[in-house]
């Protein structure tokens, strides 16, 4: 069995434990076994990877992406910025990647149940286990710390010096303690009102938005490269004391910079007393309390609440408008609980809609955003067709339907099979329907009614336009990727139809573009354009979409 630096370096201290009761062996055992599983699993970050290789270590590759996160923190440390306005910035960010890396990746170790089932049925003391949970959490906490704030430190170090590191070090080591203090705080109360199903939407929730963050935050990075140019001043006001990062970047203006300001003074007593306070209030009361509270894990009770039964009522209306069939109805609605309920395909999809529906407008203002004001650029972006960049969103938002043939349950598909249904068309469109409405419409406003808003209603007939291409290039890739059924396949086996998809929205997009371009001068063309739209997307729907049991794998 695989063994590691961190168990090594462990051995140096097993006196230690076995002097407050703790069974070194049987602990190095079970974090051995941790660590092992934490290679094999795909992290948040790492999502779209493909996970062909059992033996492949995921979180030595996942360290890679901390670590273009932290290249980023590392570009503030070298700025000309004042020394407590720079590692309040770099802090942050390092505190936030910590935080919702711990929350969406380690959750798993925090809110371990199958842990104790396993191992308190053998002769092995709840003390031992616990520790092994704990040191589990800290080794963990510690390579992602390092990962993401090693550049940083790295820099820092050669541009103030080793009494930099030092602070460094053992501000890193206190915020640990506080972002361990801070999570399991948060599942405590989450648990103490809600059930296990609440707390895992909310992990869901989480890792959905630390992923939308890392995907849109990159496209931002090159703005962050400006930040030396501007001369930021601190102005001490009396919110900064309830700013974590302010905390702990005090102490390198107090030591480094030598500034003996009473702000500075206080906000580093901070960093120093709320961790310490953190920790005992861990180890004496919520620790207890938590363990004694992971039993709702095992309680997935989903009693409806008023927003799900609107809700639900909502879908039922829209599913009667939209599906003729009874059959079709059905299964659209079907689909909306499916995709509502799979974690890890809300997880999938939610970041690329995200994108697509945000695209534009980075674009956009990231090319009419330099050196004018804000009025300015509304005032340009109303003159031009920057409009058009909303074909960026067609092309992702088309990519997205291949998604709808996946799912962590897969393998319940085979119970299409058994039901009595002639052909499996409305199944398809039913499916199509509610994938379309349940995300990539939604997506697909975010863009237009900002455009809409800016620009008047003269490019209406645009946007019209451009959602009935959506529409249609959406339709054409769903058709021709169709031979598996919704819902049937593994994430991890759609390369070739992401491919495929990606060619049908590169080439439809680039002729579409160009033909609305062209008909854009003359008189009533679009309008005629969109009814030439609206039959195409009748006719492949009453034709295109009839398909038999033997098309299907």
């Amino acid at each position: 069995m695989k063994d590691f630096i961190s168990l090594k370096i462990l051995d140096k201290f097993s006196f230690a434990f076995e002097k407050f009761g703790v069974d070194y062996k049987i602990m190095r055992k079970i974090l051995q076994i941790k660590l092992i599983m934490d290679c094999r699993r795909v992290p948040t970050i790492m999502t779209s990877h493909k996970k062909d290789d059992e033996d492949k270590n995921f979180l030595v590759s996942s360290l890679i992406s901390y670590v273009l996160v932290g290249l980023v923190a590392m570009v503030i440390v070298i700025s000309s910025l004042s020394l407590f306005v720079k590692m309040s910035f770099c802090l942050g960010m390092i505190l936030f990647m910590i935080t919702t890396t711990m929350i969406a990746d380690f959750s798993s170790v925090l809110l371990d149940v199958k842990d104790k089932n396993i191992l308190q049925c053998r002769p092995i003391d709840s003390k031992t286990i616990n520790t092994a949970k704990a040191i589990h959490i800290f080794i963990y906490i510690f390579i992602i710390t390092m990962a993401t704030a090693g550049p940083s430190i790295i820099a820092g170090t050669i541009k103030h010096g080793i009494i930099f590191f030092i602070i460094f070090f053992f501000v890193l080591l206190l915020s640990s303690v506080f972002i361990i203090f801070v999570t399991s705080l948060m599942y405590s109360l989450i648990l103490n009102f809600f059930d296990g199903e609440k707390l895992k939407d909310i992990i869901n929730y989480v890792q959905i938005m630390l992923t939308i963050v890392l995907i849109i935050g990159y496209q931002f990075v090159g703005r962050m490269f400006n930040v030396s140019q501007y001369d930021v001043v601190f102005t001490p006001k009396w919110w900064i004391y309830f700013l974590p990062p302010s905390w702990f970047a005090a102490p390198f203006q107090l030591f480094v910079e030598k500034d003996f300001g009473n702000h500075y003074i206080y906000l580093s007593l901070l960093g120093i007393i709320i961790p310490i306070i953190s920790f005992i209030v861990y180890t004496k009361v919520i620790v207890p309390y938590f363990e004694k509270n992971l039993s709702k894990l095992n309680n997935n009770s989903t009693g409806k609440n008023r927003f799900t039964e609107i809700r639900e009522r909502l879908q039922w209306m829209i599913g009667k408008i939209l599906c003729f069939n009874k059959m079709e109805n059905i299964f659209f609605r079907f689909t909306q609980k499916m995709i509502l309920n799979e974690r890890k395909l809300k997880l999938r999809i939610y970041p690329n809609a995200s994108l697509a529906a945000v695209m534009p407008l980075i674009i956009i203002f990231r090319t009419f955003g330099h050196n004018r004001t804000f009025s300015e650029v509304i005032g340009e972006i109303a003159r031009s067709k920057s409009y058009f960049s909303i074909y960026m969103s067609i092309l992702l938002l088309s990519n997205l339907i291949i998604m709808i043939k996946t799912s962590e349950k897969y393998g319940g598909a085979w119970i299409y099979r058994v039901l009595p249904i002639e052909e499996p068309s409305p199944i398809y469109r039913g499916a199509f329907k509610a994938f379309l409405v349940q995300y990539i419409i939604p997506a697909y406003l975010v863009p237009s009614i900002v455009f809409l808003v800016i620009c008047g209603p003269k490019i209406f007939i645009d946007m019209a336009v451009m959602l009935l291409n959506l529409i249609l290039v959406s339709s054409i890739i769903f058709k021709i990727s169709s031979r598996e059924l919704p819902f049937s396949m593994d994430f991890n086996h759609i390369k070739s139809s992401n491919i495929m998809a990606l060619i049908i929205s590169l080439v439809y997009c680039g002729l579409s573009i160009a033909l609305h371009m062209f008909l854009k001068p003359v008189a009533n063309a679009l309008l005629v354009y969109s009814g030439v739209l609206i039959i195409a997307i009748i006719l492949f729907w009453t034709m295109g979409m009839k398909i038999k049991w033997k098309d299907v794998i």
